[in-house]
């Protein structure tokens, strides 16, 4: 019977293990998507605001301030997505970091 317990034992401590993993790759692969769409809205950004200005370089306007709201609100949303980038890149950095180091891949799982 202890051939059984051990075996069962075994079988869950396995287990375990690879749903961490799995959870571990899973959240890994949410980080990357976001970033690449944080990416791609920072592309849309600057796309949208060479249209704005190229819009009132046709509509003859000959001063356009940086203070011009649309190209405001456009480059702080470039700058939102950049913090985001960095921060969701900083998540991946460590959930490796972790993972080298032999502990709990993810940080609220350390707390756990």
């Amino acid at each position: 019977m202890g051939f059984f317990k051990d075996a069962r034992r075994s079988f869950l401590k396995y287990s375990e293990m690879l749903v961490d993993k799995t959870e571990e790759y899973t959240h890994l692969a949410k980080l990357s998507l976001e970033i690449r769409r944080l990416e791609y809205t920072i592309e849309k950004n600057h796309i949208e605001i060479g249209a704005y200005v190229s819009g009132k370089i046709e509509e003859g306007v000959r001063d356009l301030g940086l203070d011009d709201e649309t190209i405001k609100t456009r480059h702080q949303n470039i700058i939102a997505s950049r913090e985001t980038i960095a921060a969701r890149r900083k998540e991946i950095e460590e959930i490796k970091q972790a993972r080298s180091a032999g502990g709990p891949a993810d940080p609220e799982k350390a707390a756990e």
